[in-house]
C-alpha cells in the first residue's frame, strides 16, 4: 500500500507532467483561445476563387486557391464557366477550413467578395443558362449606346437620359459596354431564348451566396453595375422603375435587395457538410472586390488613396459624398461602410497586361517552343525590370489591351509597344509593361485629385502586383509620392471580406480595421528618375491622343 503523503506527491507529479505535455503539444497551440473568432472569406476573382480562414485580428490562418480560365471570344466577348466557379469555391474553401486547424464552431460566418460587372442568368431552378458574361466583355456596347442616345447629345448621351441616370445612380451606362447593364442587354438582344428563360440576373458574389444559402438576394452595393437601383440614399433597397423602363427591362428579373452588409441566411445543410462547417454558420451579404480590397488594405479613412493591381487596375479612396465626373469616367459607388462612398477610377486591364505579355510573347505555346512558364516567372520579370534603366531606354508600353475606362473611356483603344529599336530586348519590354501601367495611374491620379478636391500624398499598394518591389518603386518614381506596400497584398480582398463580417458581428469597429493591416515597406520617389519619367509620361499621353482615329478605324 502507498501512504497518503506518497500518493499526494504522485498526484502532484502527474499533474505537473500532464501540464508540461499539454504546453509542449503542438496541436494544443493550434486550438484558438475561447475569445478568438474566425470567418471563412471567399474571393471569386477573374483568375479563379480563393478562400481563407481569417481571425478577428486580421491574421490569415490558411488559404487556398483554384484557377478558372477566361474564354476570350470574337467581337469582344469574354466569358467564364459558373460550374468551374462553384467547384473551385468548394475545393478551395474546404481546403482552407481543413488546413486552418481551428474548430469549425469558431468560424462564425462566411463572407463572399468577387469580381463585378459580371452577369450570370439563372432559371427558376437556380441553374445557369449560359456562361457568365465577364467584365472584359464589350459585346453589349451597341445596346448601351442605343439606350442612352438622345437629343441634345453630350458625349453620345441624350441630355435628359444622362441627367436621370446620374441623379438616380451616380453613374451612366458605359459606351464601351463593360458594365452589367450592357451584358444584360446583349443577352436580351442576341440570346433572346436565354433572356426569356431567365429568372434572375446575378453578379458573382450574389450567385455564390445563392448557392451557399438557397436565398436569391443582393444589395445596393453588389448590383450597382446593373444601373437600375436608386442610389440617392445609402443603403437603398429599391429598384428604380424609371431606369428599368428606360433600359427596357423587367423588375422581376432582378434579385431581392437587402441592406448592405446584412445577413443573407445560414448555410444549406448539404453545403455545410461539404465545407465541414455547422449548418448554423451565417452568410453575410456580398461585396465587390474593389470595396473589399480597399478595406482589407486598411483604407477606411476618407481620402486615403490605394492602387490595386490585380487582373484589373484600380485607383480609389473612400469619400463622404456621392459625385460623378462623366468626362473622365470617375464616379462613386456605395461602400459597405455606412454612409460612405468609394471613388471608382477603374482602368480596366492591369496585371492582366503583364500576364498577357508573359503568356503570349515570352512563353507562348506555339511553334517557337520557348518551353513551359516556370514557377518563378514573376521573380524573373522583377529581376529583368530591376536591371533595366528607368524609362526602358525610350520604349513605351500602351496597356489598353481591352480599351480604356478612366480617365478617358475609349472602347476602341488597344495596347502595344512603341519605339522598339534593334537594340531593344525583352528586358526593356518587361520593364516597359510595368511602367505603362504606372503611367496610366499617373494619368488617372490627376483626374482623381480634381474629383476629390485634394492631392494624394501617398498610396497604399495592394493586389498581386504589389508583391513586386520594383513595381512599387516604379510607381513611387512615376507618381512622385511614397508608395506604402501592404503586407500580404495578394490576400487583401479576403481580409477585407472577413473584416466586414467581423464588423457586422460586432467584433470590430471600422476604426480598428486600419490598424490591423501592416505595411511591409515604404518606397520613396527617386528624384533622379523624375526627368525621364516626366518626359515618358508626356509621350504616353500623346500616344493615346494621337492614335484615337487609328484605334477607331481598326477596332470601331
Amino acid at each position: 500500500m502507498i501512504n497518503g503523503n506518497i500518493a499526494n506527491n504522485l498526484i502532484m507529479m502527474m499533474s505537473a507532467v500532464k501540464k508540461l505535455v499539454m504546453q509542449s503539444d503542438p496541436k494544443k497551440d493550434d486550438n484558438p483561445p475561447a475569445t478568438q473568432r474566425y470567418v471563412l472569406a471567399i474571393d471569386l476573382g477573374s483568375g479563379g476563387p480563393k478562400a481563407a480562414v481569417v481571425s478577428d485580428t486580421g491574421e490569415v490562418k490558411s488559404s487556398a486557391a483554384e484557377r478558372v480560365p477566361i474564354h476570350i471570344l470574337p467581337r469582344g466577348g469574354a466569358e467564364q464557366e459558373p460550374g468551374a466557379w462553384w467547384e473551385g469555391v468548394i475545393r478551395s474553401a474546404r481546403k482552407a477550413v481543413s488546413e486552418s486547424r481551428v474548430s469549425p464552431d469558431s468560424i462564425q460566418a462566411v463572407s463572399c467578395t468577387s469580381q463585378w460587372s459580371v452577369v450570370l442568368p439563372i432559371d427558376e431552378n437556380g441553374d445557369p443558362l449560359m456562361n457568365a458574361v465577364h467584365w472584359l466583355d464589350s459585346r453589349g456596347a451597341r445596346y448601351n449606346r442605343e439606350v442612352i442616345r438622345g437629343f441634345p447629345s453630350i458625349r453620345g448621351y441624350g441630355l435628359s437620359k444622362l441627367i436621370r441616370w446620374v441623379r438616380l445612380t451616380g453613374l451612366a451606362p458605359t459606351r464601351s459596354g463593360v458594365d452589367s447593364l450592357a451584358h444584360i442587354l446583349f443577352i436580351k438582344n442576341e440570346r433572346p431564348e436565354i433572356f426569356r428563360k431567365t429568372w434572375k440576373f446575378l453578379e458573382p458574389m450574389d450567385y455564390l451566396n445563392f448557392r451557399l444559402t438557397g436565398r436569391c438576394a443582393a444589395s445596393q452595393e453588389t448590383v450597382i453595375p446593373m444601373l437600375v437601383v436608386d442610389n440617392r440614399i445609402w443603403g437603398s433597397t429599391e429598384y428604380s422603375d424609371k431606369l428599368l423602363k428606360c433600359a427596357g427591362l423587367e423588375r422581376e428579373k432582378f434579385p431581392e435587395l437587402v441592406p448592405n452588409k446584412d445577413f443573407i441566411g445560414t448555410l444549406l445543410p448539404s453545403v455545410a457538410d461539404e465545407l465541414g462547417l455547422p449548418a448554423s454558420t451565417r452568410v453575410i451579404a456580398g461585396t465587390n472586390d474593389t470595396n473589399a480590397s480597399a478595406i482589407g488594405s486598411g483604407v477606411v479613412r476618407d481620402f486615403d488613396g490605394i492602387i490595386c493591381i490585380g487582373t484589373s487596375l484600380v485607383l480609389t479612396c473612400h469619400l463622404p459624398f456621392k459625385k460623378t465626373d462623366l468626362f473622365h469616367t470617375i464616379t462613386t459607388m456605395p461602400s459597405p461602410l455606412e454612409n460612405r462612398y468609394l471613388m471608382m477610377a477603374e482602368q480596366l486591364t492591369g496585371g492582366k497586361a503583364l500576364e498577357f505579355y508573359l503568356n503570349n510573347i515570352v512563353y507562348a505555346d506555339d511553334e517557337f517552343e520557348t518551353g513551359p512558364m516556370p514557377g518563378d516567372v514573376y521573380a524573373r520579370a522583377d529581376s529583368m525590370a530591376a536591371g533595366t534603366p528607368a524609362g526602358s531606354e525610350g520604349i513605351i508600353f500602351m496597356p489598353w489591351l481591352n480599351g480604356t475606362m478612366t480617365p478617358d473611356e475609349n472602347g476602341s483603344a488597344r495596347g502595344g509597344f512603341f519605339n522598339l529599336s534593334l537594340g531593344s530586348t525583352r528586358r526593356h519590354m518587361t520593364r516597359a509593361v510595368m511602367e505603362g501601367l504606372a503611367y496610366n495611374n499617373r494619368w488617372t491620379m490627376g483626374s482623381a485629385e480634381t474629383f476629390t478636391g485634394r492631392p494624394f500624398t501617398n498610396f497604399r499598394f495592394a493586389g498581386g502586383g504589389a508583391l513586386s518591389d520594383i513595381w512599387a518603386q516604379i510607381h513611387a518614381d512615376v507618381l512622385g509620392v511614397p508608395i506604402h506596400q501592404v503586407a500580404d497584398p495578394a490576400r487583401t480582398t479576403l481580409r477585407g471580406a472577413a473584416m466586414l463580417a467581423f464588423n457586422k458581428l460586432g467584433c470590430r469597429t471600422i476604426e480598428e480595421l486600419a490598424d490591423l493591416v501592416k505595411i511591409k515597406k515604404v518606397f520613396e520617389p527617386n528624384e533622379a528618375n523624375r526627368p525621364v519619367y516626366d518626359t515618358m509620361y508626356g509621350q504616353f499621353r500623346q500616344l493615346f491622343i494621337r492614335n484615337k482615329r487609328i484605334f477607331a478605324a481598326l477596332n470601331g
